[in-house]
Protein backbone atom coordinates (compact mmCIF):
# COMPACT_ATOMS: atom_id res chain seq x y z
CA UNK A 1 0.00 0.00 0.00
CA UNK A 2 2.89 2.58 1.00
CA UNK A 3 4.47 1.52 -2.29
CA UNK A 4 0.97 2.17 -4.72
CA UNK A 5 0.70 5.63 -2.36
CA UNK A 6 4.42 6.75 -2.91
CA UNK A 7 3.43 6.24 -7.04
CA UNK A 8 0.63 8.29 -6.63
CA UNK A 9 2.45 11.16 -5.18
CA UNK A 10 5.35 10.79 -7.79
CA UNK A 11 2.70 11.22 -10.69
CA UNK A 12 0.92 14.25 -8.50
CA UNK A 13 4.41 15.87 -8.69
CA UNK A 14 5.13 15.00 -12.15
CA UNK A 15 2.16 16.72 -13.19
CA UNK A 16 2.31 19.90 -11.24
CA UNK A 17 6.27 20.37 -12.17
CA UNK A 18 5.51 20.00 -16.20
CA UNK A 19 2.75 22.13 -15.95
CA UNK A 20 4.67 24.85 -13.73
CA UNK A 21 7.58 24.51 -16.41
CA UNK A 22 5.61 25.09 -19.65
CA UNK A 23 4.26 28.22 -17.86
CA UNK A 24 7.59 29.01 -16.33
CA UNK A 25 8.62 28.76 -20.54
CA UNK A 26 6.15 31.54 -21.38
CA UNK A 27 7.54 33.71 -18.31
CA UNK A 28 10.99 33.51 -19.67
CA UNK A 29 10.25 34.32 -23.01
CA UNK A 30 8.73 37.11 -22.43
CA UNK A 31 11.60 38.31 -20.08
CA UNK A 32 14.11 37.44 -22.58
CA UNK A 33 11.81 39.65 -25.13
CA UNK A 34 11.14 42.74 -22.41
CA UNK A 35 13.01 42.43 -19.62
CA UNK A 36 12.19 43.04 -16.70
CA UNK A 37 9.57 45.83 -17.75
CA UNK A 38 7.15 43.40 -19.64
CA UNK A 39 4.01 45.58 -21.27
CA UNK A 40 0.63 44.87 -19.12
CA UNK A 41 -1.15 43.94 -21.98
CA UNK A 42 0.98 41.53 -23.92
CA UNK A 43 0.80 39.82 -19.96
CA UNK A 44 -2.57 39.88 -19.28
CA UNK A 45 -3.67 38.23 -22.62
CA UNK A 46 -1.16 35.50 -21.38
CA UNK A 47 -2.62 35.21 -17.93
CA UNK A 48 -6.54 35.08 -19.38
CA UNK A 49 -5.29 31.99 -21.79
CA UNK A 50 -2.86 30.07 -19.18
CA UNK A 51 -5.85 28.07 -18.62
CA UNK A 52 -6.00 26.65 -22.28
CA UNK A 53 -2.63 26.02 -22.89
CA UNK A 54 -1.89 24.46 -19.76
CA UNK A 55 -4.99 22.00 -19.87
CA UNK A 56 -3.34 21.29 -23.72
CA UNK A 57 -0.18 21.00 -22.24
CA UNK A 58 -1.48 18.34 -19.99
CA UNK A 59 -3.32 16.69 -22.53
CA UNK A 60 -0.01 16.37 -24.54
CA UNK A 61 1.98 14.84 -21.99
CA UNK A 62 -0.83 12.28 -20.85
CA UNK A 63 -1.06 11.82 -25.03
CA UNK A 64 2.47 10.96 -24.89
CA UNK A 65 2.44 8.46 -22.16
CA UNK A 66 5.55 10.66 -20.21
CA UNK A 67 3.41 9.71 -16.97
CA UNK A 68 4.77 6.09 -17.33
CA UNK A 69 8.11 7.01 -18.38
CA UNK A 70 9.95 4.54 -16.62
CA UNK A 71 8.71 1.98 -19.13
CA UNK A 72 10.29 3.80 -21.90
CA UNK A 73 13.94 4.04 -22.98
CA UNK A 74 15.24 7.73 -22.43
CA UNK A 75 15.00 8.58 -26.09
CA UNK A 76 11.80 7.44 -26.40
CA UNK A 77 10.93 9.90 -23.32
CA UNK A 78 12.85 12.63 -25.33
CA UNK A 79 11.11 12.19 -29.03
CA UNK A 80 7.57 12.77 -26.90
CA UNK A 81 8.97 16.21 -25.21
CA UNK A 82 9.97 17.30 -28.68
CA UNK A 83 6.25 16.52 -29.82
CA UNK A 84 4.43 17.71 -26.46
CA UNK A 85 6.76 20.96 -27.28
CA UNK A 86 5.79 21.38 -31.02
CA UNK A 87 2.39 20.95 -30.74
CA UNK A 88 1.88 23.58 -27.82
CA UNK A 89 3.79 25.94 -29.89
CA UNK A 90 0.77 24.90 -32.65
CA UNK A 91 -2.22 25.71 -29.71
CA UNK A 92 -0.18 29.16 -28.80
CA UNK A 93 -0.14 30.11 -32.08
CA UNK A 94 -3.44 28.85 -32.91
CA UNK A 95 -4.62 30.85 -30.06
CA UNK A 96 -3.18 33.89 -31.00
CA UNK A 97 -5.03 33.78 -33.76
CA UNK A 98 -8.86 33.14 -33.16
CA UNK A 99 -8.47 34.98 -29.74
CA UNK A 100 -7.45 38.44 -31.34
CA UNK A 101 -7.07 39.39 -27.00
CA UNK A 102 -4.46 36.96 -26.88
CA UNK A 103 -1.41 38.71 -28.75
CA UNK A 104 1.90 37.47 -28.30
CA UNK A 105 4.75 38.73 -29.90
CA UNK A 106 6.10 36.16 -32.33
CA UNK A 107 9.80 35.83 -30.74
CA UNK A 108 7.80 34.74 -27.46
CA UNK A 109 6.11 32.41 -29.94
CA UNK A 110 9.72 30.86 -31.20
CA UNK A 111 11.26 31.08 -28.42
CA UNK A 112 8.49 29.65 -25.16
CA UNK A 113 9.07 25.72 -27.64
CA UNK A 114 12.74 26.01 -27.12
CA UNK A 115 12.86 27.07 -23.08
CA UNK A 116 9.87 24.45 -22.38
CA UNK A 117 12.10 21.60 -24.04
CA UNK A 118 15.24 22.48 -22.25
CA UNK A 119 13.62 23.24 -18.62
CA UNK A 120 11.28 19.71 -19.57
CA UNK A 121 14.23 17.78 -20.65
CA UNK A 122 15.82 18.65 -17.77
CA UNK A 123 13.97 18.05 -14.98
CA UNK A 124 12.11 14.87 -16.52
CA UNK A 125 16.39 12.99 -17.07
CA UNK A 126 16.72 13.47 -13.52
CA UNK A 127 12.93 12.08 -12.90
CA UNK A 128 13.24 8.81 -14.89
CA UNK A 129 16.05 7.64 -13.47
CA UNK A 130 14.50 8.59 -9.96
CA UNK A 131 11.35 6.69 -11.15
CA UNK A 132 13.43 3.96 -12.02
CA UNK A 133 14.83 3.57 -8.94
CA UNK A 134 12.01 3.56 -7.24
CA UNK A 135 9.85 0.59 -9.19
CA UNK A 136 10.65 -2.74 -7.19
CA UNK A 137 11.69 -5.56 -9.44
CA UNK A 138 8.98 -7.73 -10.59
CA UNK A 139 9.45 -11.18 -10.75
CA UNK A 140 7.85 -12.92 -13.56
CA UNK A 141 6.87 -16.72 -14.81
CA UNK A 142 6.80 -17.18 -18.73
CA UNK A 143 3.96 -20.27 -19.84
CA UNK A 144 4.77 -21.38 -23.66
CA UNK A 145 6.53 -23.66 -25.75
CA UNK A 146 10.28 -23.58 -25.29
CA UNK A 147 11.76 -21.30 -27.82
CA UNK A 148 8.46 -19.18 -28.04
CA UNK A 149 9.02 -18.97 -23.92
CA UNK A 150 12.55 -18.63 -24.12
CA UNK A 151 12.67 -15.53 -26.54
CA UNK A 152 9.97 -13.77 -24.76
CA UNK A 153 11.92 -13.77 -21.65
CA UNK A 154 15.10 -12.87 -23.25
CA UNK A 155 13.10 -9.40 -24.38
CA UNK A 156 11.27 -9.09 -20.93
CA UNK A 157 14.33 -9.22 -18.97
CA UNK A 158 16.10 -6.55 -21.68
CA UNK A 159 13.23 -4.37 -21.08
CA UNK A 160 12.43 -1.37 -18.52
CA UNK A 161 16.12 -1.20 -17.51
CA UNK A 162 16.57 -4.80 -15.91
CA UNK A 163 13.20 -4.23 -13.48
CA UNK A 164 11.46 -7.57 -15.02
CA UNK A 165 13.14 -10.48 -13.58
CA UNK A 166 11.95 -13.95 -15.10
CA UNK A 167 11.95 -16.82 -11.99
CA UNK A 168 11.66 -19.58 -14.66
CA UNK A 169 9.82 -21.52 -17.64
CA UNK A 170 6.50 -23.16 -17.34
CA UNK A 171 6.52 -25.49 -20.60
CA UNK A 172 4.06 -26.75 -22.96
CA UNK A 173 3.04 -29.75 -21.58
CA UNK A 174 4.76 -32.06 -24.68
CA UNK A 175 7.41 -30.68 -24.22
CA UNK A 176 8.27 -31.57 -20.49
CA UNK A 177 7.22 -35.02 -19.66
CA UNK A 178 8.76 -38.22 -20.69
CA UNK A 179 8.84 -39.44 -24.20
CA UNK A 180 8.59 -35.55 -25.73
CA UNK A 181 11.80 -32.91 -25.33
CA UNK A 182 12.75 -33.43 -22.32
CA UNK A 183 13.53 -37.19 -23.27
CA UNK A 184 15.91 -36.27 -26.31
CA UNK A 185 17.77 -33.30 -23.65
CA UNK A 186 16.58 -30.20 -26.22
CA UNK A 187 15.09 -28.48 -23.09
CA UNK A 188 18.35 -28.46 -21.17
CA UNK A 189 20.01 -27.22 -24.22
CA UNK A 190 17.81 -24.30 -25.17
CA UNK A 191 16.56 -22.87 -21.50
CA UNK A 192 19.64 -23.22 -19.73
CA UNK A 193 19.60 -19.38 -18.71
CA UNK A 194 15.84 -19.96 -17.10
CA UNK A 195 14.75 -22.97 -14.62
CA UNK A 196 12.52 -25.35 -16.07
CA UNK A 197 9.59 -24.94 -13.38
CA UNK A 198 7.10 -27.81 -15.07
CA UNK A 199 4.71 -28.42 -17.32
CA UNK A 200 1.87 -26.21 -18.06
CA UNK A 201 -0.63 -28.62 -15.58
CA UNK A 202 1.95 -27.99 -12.97
CA UNK A 203 0.89 -23.83 -13.20
CA UNK A 204 -0.68 -24.00 -9.76
CA UNK A 205 2.45 -25.74 -7.87
CA UNK A 206 4.53 -23.58 -9.92
CA UNK A 207 2.86 -20.45 -8.25
CA UNK A 208 2.79 -21.61 -4.92
CA UNK A 209 6.34 -22.33 -4.73
CA UNK A 210 7.73 -19.08 -6.71
CA UNK A 211 5.08 -16.52 -5.92
CA UNK A 212 5.81 -14.21 -8.96
CA UNK A 213 4.22 -10.78 -9.61
CA UNK A 214 3.44 -11.80 -12.80
CA UNK A 215 2.51 -14.44 -15.58
CA UNK A 216 3.27 -13.54 -19.20
CA UNK A 217 1.67 -16.20 -21.33
CA UNK A 218 2.77 -16.85 -25.19
CA UNK A 219 0.42 -17.02 -28.00
CA UNK A 220 1.46 -20.65 -29.21
CA UNK A 221 0.25 -22.27 -26.10
CA UNK A 222 -2.83 -24.08 -26.96
CA UNK A 223 -6.03 -22.39 -25.82
CA UNK A 224 -7.15 -25.37 -23.16
CA UNK A 225 -3.79 -24.69 -21.42
CA UNK A 226 -3.92 -20.78 -22.02
CA UNK A 227 -7.62 -21.37 -19.30
CA UNK A 228 -5.68 -23.44 -17.37
CA UNK A 229 -2.98 -20.90 -16.51
CA UNK A 230 -5.59 -18.37 -16.21
CA UNK A 231 -7.44 -20.08 -13.84
CA UNK A 232 -4.87 -20.45 -11.54
CA UNK A 233 -3.27 -16.75 -11.84
CA UNK A 234 -6.87 -15.31 -10.80
CA UNK A 235 -7.11 -17.87 -7.78
CA UNK A 236 -4.05 -16.91 -7.06
CA UNK A 237 -4.43 -13.15 -7.51
CA UNK A 238 -1.34 -13.16 -9.51
CA UNK A 239 -1.66 -10.72 -12.70
CA UNK A 240 -1.39 -12.24 -16.41
CA UNK A 241 -0.28 -10.94 -19.19
CA UNK A 242 -1.02 -12.85 -22.59
CA UNK A 243 0.74 -12.50 -26.13
CA UNK A 244 -2.52 -12.39 -28.35
CA UNK A 245 -2.87 -14.73 -31.06
CA UNK A 246 -5.74 -14.58 -33.87
CA UNK A 247 -8.36 -15.77 -31.94
CA UNK A 248 -8.15 -13.28 -29.24
CA UNK A 249 -7.22 -10.33 -31.54
CA UNK A 250 -10.62 -11.46 -32.95
CA UNK A 251 -12.28 -11.37 -29.24
CA UNK A 252 -11.44 -7.66 -29.10
CA UNK A 253 -14.35 -4.93 -29.35
CA UNK A 254 -16.81 -7.78 -28.83
CA UNK A 255 -19.56 -7.02 -27.48
CA UNK A 256 -22.47 -9.11 -25.18
CA UNK A 257 -24.86 -10.53 -27.03
CA UNK A 258 -28.29 -13.15 -25.54
CA UNK A 259 -29.89 -15.72 -27.60
CA UNK A 260 -33.20 -16.64 -24.87
CA UNK A 261 -31.01 -17.05 -21.63
CA UNK A 262 -27.53 -18.13 -23.28
CA UNK A 263 -25.14 -15.39 -23.00
CA UNK A 264 -23.44 -14.74 -26.50
CA UNK A 265 -20.15 -12.75 -27.37
CA UNK A 266 -20.47 -11.06 -31.13
CA UNK A 267 -17.38 -11.16 -32.37
CA UNK A 268 -17.84 -8.85 -35.99
CA UNK A 269 -15.73 -9.45 -38.81
CA UNK A 270 -12.12 -8.06 -39.61
CA UNK A 271 -11.92 -4.94 -41.49
CA UNK A 272 -13.59 -1.38 -41.09
CA UNK A 273 -17.04 -0.54 -40.89
CA UNK A 274 -18.79 0.22 -44.34
CA UNK A 275 -20.31 3.26 -42.72
CA UNK A 276 -16.58 4.64 -41.76
CA UNK A 277 -15.10 3.60 -45.43
CA UNK A 278 -16.87 7.05 -46.75
CA UNK A 279 -15.40 9.21 -44.05
CA UNK A 280 -11.80 7.61 -43.90
CA UNK A 281 -11.39 8.16 -47.71
CA UNK A 282 -13.05 11.88 -47.32
CA UNK A 283 -10.27 13.10 -44.80
CA UNK A 284 -7.53 10.64 -46.71
CA UNK A 285 -8.50 13.55 -49.41
CA UNK A 286 -8.38 16.63 -47.57
CA UNK A 287 -5.44 15.64 -45.11
CA UNK A 288 -3.29 14.19 -48.68
CA UNK A 289 -4.37 17.19 -50.43
CA UNK A 290 -3.38 19.69 -47.66
CA UNK A 291 0.37 17.60 -47.32
CA UNK A 292 0.78 18.04 -50.88
CA UNK A 293 0.76 22.47 -50.79
CA UNK A 294 3.02 21.83 -47.38
CA UNK A 295 5.56 19.69 -48.62
CA UNK A 296 5.95 20.98 -52.06
CA UNK A 297 8.98 23.44 -51.54
CA UNK A 298 10.42 20.62 -49.53
CA UNK A 299 9.80 18.24 -52.83
CA UNK A 300 11.17 20.15 -54.63
CA UNK A 301 14.64 20.43 -52.55
CA UNK A 302 15.00 16.78 -52.37
CA UNK A 303 14.03 16.55 -56.28
CA UNK A 304 17.09 18.64 -57.05
CA UNK A 305 19.31 16.56 -54.77
CA UNK A 306 18.88 13.20 -55.71
CA UNK A 307 19.77 14.08 -59.65
CA UNK A 308 22.50 15.76 -58.20
CA UNK A 309 23.65 12.51 -56.03
CA UNK A 310 23.28 9.74 -58.26
CA UNK A 311 22.35 8.43 -61.77
CA UNK A 312 18.83 7.43 -62.65
CA UNK A 313 14.67 8.95 -61.91
CA UNK A 314 13.38 10.92 -58.99
CA UNK A 315 10.63 8.70 -57.99
CA UNK A 316 11.08 5.04 -57.80
CA UNK A 317 7.64 3.06 -58.86
CA UNK A 318 7.64 -0.47 -57.26
CA UNK A 319 4.33 -2.85 -57.78
CA UNK A 320 2.56 -3.25 -53.99
CA UNK A 321 -0.64 -5.06 -53.34
CA UNK A 322 -3.22 -2.97 -51.26
CA UNK A 323 -6.85 -3.98 -50.08
CA UNK A 324 -8.31 -7.36 -51.18
CA UNK A 325 -5.20 -8.04 -52.95
CA UNK A 326 -5.38 -5.23 -55.73
CA UNK A 327 -1.85 -4.29 -57.18
CA UNK A 328 -0.75 -1.03 -57.47
CA UNK A 329 2.46 1.29 -58.45
CA UNK A 330 3.96 2.84 -55.04
CA UNK A 331 5.50 6.16 -55.44
CA UNK A 332 8.57 7.36 -53.32
CA UNK A 333 11.37 9.23 -53.47
CA UNK A 334 14.49 7.17 -55.44
CA UNK A 335 16.52 6.32 -52.13
CA UNK A 336 18.85 3.44 -53.73
CA UNK A 337 21.19 3.26 -56.66
CA UNK A 338 18.91 2.85 -60.25
CA UNK A 339 18.46 -0.88 -60.98
CA UNK A 340 19.29 -1.87 -57.23
CA UNK A 341 17.65 -5.44 -57.58
CA UNK A 342 18.87 -5.95 -61.28
CA UNK A 343 21.13 -9.35 -59.81
CA UNK A 344 19.72 -9.75 -56.60
CA UNK A 345 15.81 -9.97 -57.47
CA UNK A 346 13.44 -9.03 -54.87
CA UNK A 347 15.30 -8.66 -51.17
CA UNK A 348 14.06 -6.84 -48.50
CA UNK A 349 15.96 -3.64 -47.24
CA UNK A 350 18.47 -4.23 -44.44
CA UNK A 351 19.39 -1.63 -42.24
CA UNK A 352 22.56 -0.73 -43.81
CA UNK A 353 22.04 -1.61 -47.04
CA UNK A 354 24.82 -0.87 -49.51
CA UNK A 355 22.52 0.11 -52.18
CA UNK A 356 20.81 3.15 -50.36
CA UNK A 357 22.40 6.41 -51.26
CA UNK A 358 24.35 9.01 -49.64
CA UNK A 359 21.14 11.21 -50.14
CA UNK A 360 18.51 8.18 -49.79
CA UNK A 361 20.25 7.71 -45.96
CA UNK A 362 18.96 10.96 -45.19
CA UNK A 363 15.61 10.85 -46.85
CA UNK A 364 15.05 7.38 -44.65
CA UNK A 365 15.98 8.21 -41.97
CA UNK A 366 13.25 11.62 -41.75
CA UNK A 367 10.99 8.78 -43.68
CA UNK A 368 10.86 12.29 -46.44
CA UNK A 369 11.00 9.53 -49.10
CA UNK A 370 7.82 8.44 -48.19
CA UNK A 371 6.24 11.78 -49.05
CA UNK A 372 5.31 10.79 -52.91
CA UNK A 373 2.81 8.39 -51.41
CA UNK A 374 0.39 11.21 -50.61
CA UNK A 375 -0.19 10.92 -54.47
CA UNK A 376 -1.02 7.04 -54.18
CA UNK A 377 -3.62 7.97 -51.46
CA UNK A 378 -5.02 11.08 -53.54
CA UNK A 379 -5.76 8.28 -56.20
CA UNK A 380 -7.31 5.79 -53.94
CA UNK A 381 -4.59 3.03 -53.76
CA UNK A 382 -3.78 3.94 -50.13
CA UNK A 383 -4.67 5.77 -46.93
CA UNK A 384 -2.78 8.22 -44.70
CA UNK A 385 -3.42 5.55 -41.79
CA UNK A 386 -3.30 1.61 -42.69
CA UNK A 387 -1.19 -1.69 -43.00
CA UNK A 388 2.21 -0.90 -44.61
CA UNK A 389 1.77 -2.05 -48.29
CA UNK A 390 4.01 -5.45 -49.45
CA UNK A 391 5.31 -6.69 -52.85
CA UNK A 392 3.55 -9.46 -54.40
CA UNK A 393 6.88 -11.72 -54.37
CA UNK A 394 6.96 -11.55 -50.72
CA UNK A 395 3.09 -11.60 -49.77
CA UNK A 396 3.06 -14.89 -51.23
CA UNK A 397 5.74 -16.23 -49.44
CA UNK A 398 4.42 -14.66 -45.74
CA UNK A 399 0.57 -16.02 -46.51
CA UNK A 400 2.06 -19.63 -47.17
CA UNK A 401 4.16 -19.59 -43.87
CA UNK A 402 1.26 -17.35 -41.85
CA UNK A 403 -2.06 -17.85 -43.24
CA UNK A 404 -3.44 -14.84 -41.03
CA UNK A 405 -1.10 -12.48 -43.13
CA UNK A 406 -3.67 -12.18 -46.02
CA UNK A 407 -6.19 -10.88 -43.13
CA UNK A 408 -3.92 -7.29 -42.98
CA UNK A 409 -5.74 -6.46 -47.02
CA UNK A 410 -8.81 -6.81 -45.40
CA UNK A 411 -8.71 -2.39 -45.30
CA UNK A 412 -6.35 -0.29 -47.87
CA UNK A 413 -2.99 -0.33 -46.95
CA UNK A 414 -1.80 3.58 -45.52
CA UNK A 415 1.30 5.21 -45.76
CA UNK A 416 1.70 5.10 -41.67
CA UNK A 417 0.00 2.40 -39.30
CA UNK A 418 0.08 0.76 -35.75
CA UNK A 419 2.75 -1.58 -36.55
CA UNK A 420 4.93 1.44 -37.41
CA UNK A 421 4.16 3.47 -33.98
CA UNK A 422 4.24 0.72 -31.71
CA UNK A 423 7.03 -1.97 -33.18
CA UNK A 424 10.58 -1.12 -34.20
CA UNK A 425 12.79 -1.67 -36.64
CA UNK A 426 13.86 -4.99 -35.35
CA UNK A 427 10.32 -6.03 -34.54
CA UNK A 428 9.47 -9.32 -35.84
CA UNK A 429 7.11 -9.97 -39.42
CA UNK A 430 5.23 -12.27 -36.61
CA UNK A 431 4.38 -9.54 -34.09
CA UNK A 432 3.71 -6.90 -36.93
CA UNK A 433 1.25 -8.69 -38.21
CA UNK A 434 -0.48 -8.88 -35.16
CA UNK A 435 -0.21 -4.97 -34.76
CA UNK A 436 -1.42 -4.91 -38.16
CA UNK A 437 -4.86 -6.92 -37.18
CA UNK A 438 -5.66 -5.18 -33.85
CA UNK A 439 -5.73 -2.08 -36.15
CA UNK A 440 -7.85 -3.97 -38.33
CA UNK A 441 -10.41 -5.45 -35.78
CA UNK A 442 -10.49 -2.14 -33.81
CA UNK A 443 -10.45 0.84 -35.90
CA UNK A 444 -11.84 3.92 -35.44
CA UNK A 445 -11.27 7.73 -36.44
CA UNK A 446 -9.76 8.59 -33.35
CA UNK A 447 -7.37 5.94 -33.35
CA UNK A 448 -5.83 7.40 -36.91
CA UNK A 449 -5.48 10.65 -35.02
CA UNK A 450 -3.77 9.18 -32.36
CA UNK A 451 -1.60 7.18 -35.02
CA UNK A 452 -0.78 10.30 -36.83
CA UNK A 453 0.25 12.17 -33.82
CA UNK A 454 2.38 9.44 -32.36
CA UNK A 455 3.78 8.88 -36.20
CA UNK A 456 5.50 12.50 -35.55
CA UNK A 457 7.37 10.83 -32.36
CA UNK A 458 8.31 8.00 -34.61
CA UNK A 459 10.22 9.97 -37.29
CA UNK A 460 12.52 11.29 -34.54
CA UNK A 461 13.34 8.09 -33.48
CA UNK A 462 15.58 6.01 -35.81
CA UNK A 463 15.22 2.84 -34.39
CA UNK A 464 11.38 2.39 -34.70
CA UNK A 465 9.32 0.44 -37.16
CA UNK A 466 9.84 1.30 -40.73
Amino acid sequence: MEIQKNKVLFRITLIIVDLALINLGYILAFLIKFGWNIPGYNFASYLSAWPWLTLSAFVFLYFYKLYGGYRWRWAEVFASLICVAFFQALVAMALSFFLRGFSFPRTVLLTAPLIQLILLALWRRGAWHLERRLQCPRKIIVVGQSFEAQALAEKLESAIGGKIKVAGIVVYESEYYEGSARAHGMLDDTLHKWPVLGGALDIGDCLVAVKPDQVFICSNLPQEYKAEVVCACVAENIRVYLVPDLYEIMLIQSKLDQVDDVPVFSVGRLGIPEESVVIKRITDILLSLAAIVITFPLCVVVSAAIKLDSRGPVLYRQKRLTLQGKQFFLYKFRTMVEDAEQESGPVLASENDPRVTRVGRLLRATRIDEIPQLLNVLKGDMSIVGPRPERPFFVSKLVSETPEYAFRMNVKSGITGLAQIAGRYSTSAENKLKYDLLYTKSYSPAKDLAILFQTVKVILMKDKAS
